[in-house]
């Protein structure tokens, strides 16, 4: 929706037209599309202003924008009482007598900083500041329709007192809501499942749609499963479970039962003990967002991790080692950074004597590839080479923090190429799920006593609270991310392109270079998947992988608000 921020406000106590405005009024009035003006006072009430048509009384006037016949008084009391309008004045219209269509679109014109999502509605708090400052009573008002649920808003958001500051991200618990803003929160399955159960257990049914496999459509989607093995295997078990003889031809239609214990928990009933579980993690983490702005990514520590290398190839199809071409992709983000941005970039492995780039589509064999500890690692054990990059990691973190800087203005992006099942493609990231990162974890054994980054702290633990931040601004900058390469037209994985877990084998789990990582928003961005055709020829193109590194850069610059090319940073006007 196209908005448009004007800076002065009009105060409607009684009709007026634009040139009649109080300028001893101040607050903040956008233009909707419609010609409309959605308002928020001073005194942090919201309104929105229109003028009638052509002939229109209050009654048709009022009927265009409430969906009910009491906000006739209403709107008649706030403008006076008059019954006949006049044309060219425009007329206040009370937030609560609006319809839910133009509820929706006033709070998304003025908090367009605000999102919808799984778990309720994301607000960032706007002023906080004088003595009309905004505070919870305001949001329990604006967004539930009743300011006395402002404690529940406050337990939600696990908050001490009543206190806001500009910047913080509160979310108001979907529940809550007013019908309008819940009708508007993403669903929370876009496929229409049905459940039941036998003597075997519980399961969900799915039937399928013209052109649907069992792999892709059912295995892959509802159950998370993306590796070759998981989803073959599982494929069969539904198919038995579901009467399926030849899964190579199912009716459009076929009622395909999936048993509850191998569903994402996002996909179980509503109430379910694990959705529950699973949508209160939801909640807790999308209080946290990155509310840092940094011009050119000033100030910036980004840290670029490259998977495997030395004798560890990762991935490895058809001659295609994952080691190779993600090194060339993270070099080439370095470059980027370093060209284009103010960023300081520091990478956890190098291959040769210098970070260097190659014009060459497919690359030559190396495993020379060392972990830049100190001293350096040559990478002969891959467990190994993995553990020193997160104690790499975590004493960068320390530094750039003991040095003054921001902790939420230091990054980490771990690059790969995963080998999963052949029909899947495109970009998918992993982040830490706050439940899978407890406890106290180091390594021992003179391989790491001799690193002086493991001396600097041979353990790791984090509190829930880092724990839940760390989930929240690692998801918001793997969506930026992922954002980028929609932007360029890189192929991004169809279903849930964002996990908190890998799922292999029935087991589920944080990879190590995010699991005991101290940077708060970190990532595992794997870039394609070499075991589908496409893809594989894709990476073996020094374009592509340009183009990857230019969308991480893209991602990186869009989590700290600025848009690429442009040199300030993105502020919303009239703020």
């Amino acid at each position: 929706m196209l908005v448009v921020v004007v800076s002065c406000l009009l105060a409607l106590g009684s009709p007026g037209s634009a040139e009649d405005s109080d300028a001893s009024q101040d607050g903040l009035r956008v233009h909707l599309q419609d010609g409309s003006l959605a308002v928020l006072t001073e005194s942090q009430e919201l309104y929105l202003e229109a003028s009638p048509r052509r002939g229109e009384g209050l009654i048709s006037f009022s009927r265009r924008f409430c969906s009910s016949e009491d906000a006739i008084s209403m709107v008649a009391a706030e403008n006076g009482g008059s019954q006949r309008l006049q044309a060219g004045i425009r007329y206040r219209i009370p937030f609560a007598a609006l319809d839910s269509d133009y509820q929706v679109q006033v709070v998304r014109a003025l908090f367009e900083d605000d999102r919808a999502v799984a778990g309720g509605w994301q607000h960032r708090v706007h002023s906080a500041n004088g003595p009309s400052r905004e505070s919870l009573w305001h949001l329990a008002e604006w967004f539930t329709g009743q300011g006395e649920n402002y404690p529940a808003i406050r337990e939600n958001n696990q908050l001490t007192d009543d206190d806001l500051t500009p910047g913080q991200m509160i979310l108001v618990p979907a529940h809550l809501l007013r019908p309008s803003l819940r009708s508007a929160l993403p669903p929370s399955s876009p496929y229409h499942l049905e459940y039941s159960g036998d003597q075997q257990g519980e399961f969900a049914i799915y039937r399928l749609k013209p052109g649907e496999a069992l792999y892709s459509s059912v295995v892959v989607r509802f159950t998370g499963r993306v590796f070759a093995e998981d989803v073959n295997g599982l494929a069969q078990e539904v198919a038995a479970r579901s009467g399926i003889r030849d899964v190579t031809d199912i009716p459009i239609g076929y009622e395909v039962r999936i048993p509850f214990s191998l569903l994402l928990p996002e996909y179980l009933p509503a109430g379910h003990p694990a959705r529950r579980e699973y949508e209160e993690g939801l909640i807790a983490s999308a209080q946290f967002s990155n509310v840092v702005t940094a011009t050119q990514l000033s100030g910036v520590t980004v840290v670029l991790d490259a998977g495997h290398g030395g004798k560890d190839v990762g991935a490895s199809v058809s001659g295609v080692w994952e080691s190779l071409y993600v090194y060339d992709i993270m070099v080439r983000a370095m470059q980027t950074l370093a060209g284009s941005t103010a960023a300081t970039v520091i990478a956890t492995t190098q291959d040769g004597q210098a970070h260097t780039v190659s014009q060459r589509g497919q690359l030559p064999y190396s495993k020379s590839h060392r972990v830049l500890t100190t001293p350096n690692y040559q990478i002969e054990d891959s467990r190994v080479g993995v553990h020193l990059r997160w104690y790499l990691a975590n004493s960068i973190y320390r530094q750039a923090v003991e040095k003054g800087g921001d902790p939420d203005k230091v990054v980490f992006v771990s690059i790969h190429a995963d080998s999963l099942h052949a029909s899947l493609r495109g970009a998918m990231v992993y982040i830490p799920g706050a439940k899978y990162r407890t406890g106290t974890y180091g390594k021992s054994g003179a391989v790491y006593a001799s690193r002086r980054e493991v001396k600097e702290r041979p353990q790791v633990s984090y509190s829930s609270r880092e724990r839940v931040k760390s989930e929240g601004l690692s998801r918001e900058l793997a969506s930026n991310i992922l954002g980028a390469f929609h932007d360029r037209g890189l192929a991004v994985h169809p279903d849930k392109p964002v996990r908190e877990k890998v799922i292999r084998s029935r087991r589920a789990w944080v990879p190590a270079v995010l699991r005991y990582n101290a940077i708060p928003a970190e990532v595992l961005l794997e870039v394609c998947n070499l075991a589908n055709t496409e893809d594989r020829k894709l990476m073996q193109t020094p374009q592509f992988r340009q183009q990857v590194a230019e969308a991480i850069v893209g991602g990186i610059l869009s989590y700290y608000g600025q848009a690429e090319g442009d040199n300030t940073t993105r502020v919303a006007a009239g703020r």
